[in-house]
């Protein structure tokens, strides 16, 4: 599979994730917040997106790791949402958070490598999702502030959803818009 089929995949399928978040965002309101307040502290999807963005993360890091850490990678991809699990509060939130700051790197690394026209466009807005991801893993319980704040409030619950929108927009532009090297 060539780098740039891969490329758009995962930009097909993120623009998809975050349309559906947009309307999750959307459909937020005070008689669903005791729904989905408690949802960032959920351990299983915690476990679960952990898999899956370390699963993607092993072999970047591969690139990178020391020699005597490269075969306990996998291992450690595999054991260490399990501890997280037992051992970490607000696991969701921070699997979440980690998603977003890869995703963000994902496509600006990409667009760089693939020479994404009009690239300045998806990098910002790229990098504040990544800086969001930032804040919800350095303070996951801002997840859970930010629901409440989009479920109370009209006007979050619009920018964060248009947000969101534009993101997988912007994404879907850049899939189709680059070319490859």
């Amino acid at each position: 599979m060539s780098e740039l089929l891969l490329c758009r995949i995962a930009g097909v399928l993120s623009a998809l994730v975050l349309a559906a978040a947009a309307v999750w965002c959307l459909r937020l309101n005070p008689a669903n917040l005791s729904k989905y307040e408690p949802w960032p502290r959920n351990r299983l999807a915690g476990l679960l997106i952990g898999w899956a963005v370390l699963a993607v993360c092993v072999p970047h890091a591969a690139v990178v790791s020391p020699g005597f850490l490269q075969p306990l990678l996998w291992p450690l991809a595999v054991v260490a949402p399990v501890l997280c699990y037992f051992y970490v509060d607000y696991l969701t939130a921070r699997a979440v958070g980690g998603a977003m700051i890869f995703w963000s790197y994902y496509l600006v690394h990409k667009g760089f490598e693939l020479h994404t026209p009009m690239l300045a466009v998806p990098a910002v807005l790229g990098w504040g999702f990544g800086v969001a991801g930032i804040w919800i893993s350095g303070k996951p319980c801002a997840l859970r502030d930010w629901i409440r704040l989009c479920a109370k409030s009209g006007l979050w619950r619009g920018v964060s959803a248009a947000y969101l929108l534009v993101l997988a927009a912007v994404t879907l532009l850049a899939v189709v818009l680059t070319k490859g090297v």
